[in-house]
């Protein structure tokens, strides 16, 4: 069976509505963001404050445009327990740091990172 040509796959994609569908975007340009690091001074269970300081390194593979990049915090079952997001405009190939002072839930343990275009 012959392979689709990327114009007939293109085309069909066009034809079906694709909400947030990263490989749309990539078709007609847009961010291509990705998370390259992430680091934090303490722990989540140790934040003697109340708040933690997050960094995020963001690097943009793709077309300038804004990128939402999301911290999630779990406990340690792997049970979501907050959600923090910022939308920041990350230029064409450049990485971004992006700073998130967070007051976790009691009991959360890890965080994720992630980025996407906005």
């Amino acid at each position: 069976m012959p392979r689709p040509s990327r114009r007939s796959v293109c085309a069909a994609l066009a034809l079906v509505p694709l909400a947030g569908c990263s490989a749309l975007e990539s078709l007609t340009g847009g961010p291509e963001p990705r998370v390259t690091d992430t680091r934090s001074g303490q722990s989540l269970g140790d934040a003697l404050t109340g708040s933690v300081e997050i960094q995020v390194l963001v690097a943009n593979e793709g077309d300038t445009g804004d990128v939402e990049v999301t911290v999630t915090t779990y406990d340690g079952n792997g049970n979501v327990l907050d959600d923090y997001s910022q939308v920041v405009e990350i230029e064409e190939g450049q990485s971004r740091r992006v700073d998130f002072n967070v007051s976790p839930s009691s009991g959360a343990e890890r965080y994720q990172a992630e980025a996407e275009a906005a």
